[in-house]
């Protein structure tokens, strides 16, 4: 289960930083005549797998699937 857990979180962080890029190409390559809403809605969906992201981080810890570390 703690293995599961990990890689959602790693998969989370792709889908995350895979959007932003996403979001950052329509920002730059759009001329205005497609669909004028692809940036909002890449940005909107960075922003909820990050709130999705944070609640996996929050529930692991609290069940005690992921602890902290010290460096």
């Amino acid at each position: 289960m703690e293995l599961m857990l990990k890689m959602l979180v790693i998969l989370a962080l792709v889908f995350i930083v895979f959007s932003l890029f996403q979001g950052m190409y329509y920002l730059a390559k759009d001329d205005g005549k497609q669909d004028r809403t692809r940036v909002v809605r890449s940005l909107t969906v960075r922003i909820v797998l990050s709130f999705v992201l944070f609640s996996m981080l929050l529930v692991g810890y609290y069940f005690g699937f992921l602890q902290p570390h010290g460096l």
